[in-house]
C-alpha cells in the first residue's frame, strides 16, 4: 500500500467556541492518521484561542489580529500548510471518523480536482451535493433542461483539494465571505472537475440558514452576486443577464420585506452599492479570470443549467441509499456562525 499523503484541515473560526468542541472532536477522532490541524482565528473575541490552546494542544493555530474574512484565512493557512491535500473546514461542521480517509482515497484518484461529500444539516436532513448555481441556471433550468455532471461549485464547508491546485487557484479575497461561487465558476473555466462523493456525509451547522442572515451577511450577499458573474462573464454576456440578476435581487428583496427584515433590506442593498464602489478592484480581478479562461460562457451557462439537474439528481438517489446517522452527543446551539 503507498505511504499516505499527509492531509492539512484548515477550520476558519470567528467567535465560534460553542462549535470547536464536536468539530476538532470529530477531526482528531479520523482514521486517517496523517493530519495535520490548523485553525485560523479571525480575530475572535471569545475564549477561542485559549480554549483550543488548552484543549487541542496539537492544533497549530493562527492568530489573526483582524477579521479579513474566510479567503484570506484560507489562502493564508494554505500556504503555511505542510500537507499535500488541503482540508478545507467550516468550524461548525462534524465529521464522521472515516470521512477524510474516503476523500483522500477518491482524490487520489483524480488529483485535478474539489471534491466534496454530501451536506446534510444538523436535524440529517439532506442539503446538497455540491452546490448548484443559485442565480442564473435555476432560472434558465424552467425553460432549458440540461442533464449535468457535476455541481456548479464546491461547497467550502468540506472540501478536500491539492495544496498545488489551491496556491494556483486561490480563493479570491476581494470577496469576504460566501466566496465559493465565484471560486468554482474559475475552477470551471480552467477545466478543473468538481467532484462529489455520493454516499459519503458531512453534517453542517449552518447549512440553510440564509433565511436568517445577519446585516453582515446580507450586506456581503448583495455584493457577491453582480461581483462574481461581472468578473467571471464575459461583457456582452453580463449585459445580456443583467435583468435575470435584476430578478434575483427583487426576489431577495420581497422575501426579506415578507419577513418584515427591513434591516436586511437596509444592508442588501449597501452591498449591491458596494459591488459600484469597488467596481475597480473587482475590474482588475475580472482581467486575470479572462486572461485564464480555457471555455466559452456558452458552455459555463451549460454547467450552470445542468448542475440544477445533477442536484436533483443527487438528492433522488441520496435518500434512499444511506441511513439516518444518530446525531453527535454534543448539541449546537441555534446561531449561524457570522451572526452578529
Amino acid at each position: 500500500m503507498s505511504e499516505e499523503k499527509k492531509v492539512s484541515a484548515i477550520v476558519v473560526n470567528w467567535n465560534g467556541m460553542k462549535f470547536l468542541p464536536v468539530c476538532l472532536d470529530s477531526i482528531f477522532k479520523q482514521t486517517y492518521k496523517n493530519l495535520e490541524v490548523i485553525v485560523v482565528d479571525c480575530a475572535s473575541k471569545d475564549e477561542s484561542v485559549s480554549f483550543i490552546k488548552s484543549n487541542y494542544p496539537l492544533t497549530k493555530v493562527i492568530e489573526l489580529k483582524q477579521d479579513f474574512g474566510p479567503p484570506y484565512a484560507i489562502n493564508l493557512a494554505a500556504r503555511e500548510a505542510q500537507g499535500e491535500y488541503i482540508l478545507i473546514l467550516n468550524n461548525d461542521v462534524y465529521l464522521p471518523e472515516n470521512l477524510v480517509a474516503e476523500m483522500v482515497a477518491e482524490l487520489r484518484k483524480d488529483e485535478a480536482c474539489a471534491l466534496n461529500p454530501v451536506e446534510l444539516n444538523w436535524q440529517r436532513e439532506y442539503v446538497h451535493s455540491g452546490i448548484a448555481d443559485p442565480w442564473i441556471g435555476r432560472y434558465l433550468d424552467k425553460i432549458i433542461k440540461i442533464e449535468g455532471k457535476s455541481p456548479f461549485y464546491p461547497s467550502t464547508a468540506c472540501c478536500l483539494v491539492t495544496k498545488n491546485m489551491l496556491l494556483q487557484n486561490p480563493l479570491n479575497e476581494t470577496l469576504f465571505m460566501y466566496e465559493d461561487t465565484e471560486w468554482g465558476w474559475r475552477l470551471h473555466l480552467k477545466k478543473i472537475k468538481i467532484k462529489v462523493l455520493p454516499n459519503s456525509f458531512f453534517v453542517h451547522k449552518g447549512a440553510g440558514t440564509k433565511l436568517d442572515c445577519s446585516p453582515k451577511q446580507t450586506y456581503h450577499v448583495g455584493t457577491i452576486t453582480l461581483a462574481t458573474c461581472f468578473i467571471c462573464f464575459k461583457v456582452r454576456t453580463f449585459a445580456l443577464v443583467l435583468p435575470i440578476l435584476g430578478c434575483e435581487y427583487l426576489r431577495h428583496i420581497l422575501r426579506y420585506a415578507r419577513r418584515k427584515n427591513f434591516s436586511s433590506i437596509t444592508s442588501y442593498l449597501k452591498g449591491i452599492l458596494n459591488f459600484f464602489q469597488k467596481i475597480r478592484v473587482f475590474a482588475q480581478k475580472r482581467k486575470a479570470v479572462q486572461r485564464q479562461r480555457l471555455i466559452g460562457d456558452l458552455e459555463i451557462l451549460k454547467i450552470m443549467i445542468g448542475s440544477i439537474g445533477f442536484e436533483k439528481e443527487a438528492k433522488r438517489n441520496w435518500m434512499p441509499s444511506l441511513p439516518v446517522p444518530g446525531k453527535p452527543e454534543t448539541s449546537f446551539i441555534r446561531e449561524s456562525v457570522y451572526s452578529e
